[in-house]
């Protein structure tokens, strides 16, 4: 059974394969499997979904790494404005469970 082209563990692989080229050094070609990820976690989870926030950190991650600081810093802070609005609603969650 094919997922499609838009499903959340598609974005998932096209993330794992970034991640990859990342590790290799490929960082132009990581970039633009980040963004694969980010367009499909962005319509399929929500731009403050946790898998968002980490596609942001994976960009900042690797522009860090290419001496783009400037660039990396912006996707730093999306990440981190993301990971911010993202934890307090599973926070308060979990929280709840366990009263």
């Amino acid at each position: 059974v094919a997922l499609g082209k838009d499903h959340r563990d598609t974005a998932t692989s096209y993330n794992n394969v970034g991640v990859i080229l990342a590790n290799m050094g490929r960082y132009e070609e990581a970039l633009v499997e980040y963004w694969k990820a980010l367009a499909i976690e962005e319509v399929a989870l929500g731009k403050d979904h946790p898998s968002t926030a980490a596609s942001y950190n994976n960009m900042g991650l690797t522009l860090n790494n290419m001496g783009r600081y400037e660039e990396a810093l912006i996707e730093y802070r999306k990440a981190l404005a993301r990971r911010e609005v993202a934890f307090i609603p599973h926070f308060l969650a979990f929280y709840r469970w366990h009263l």
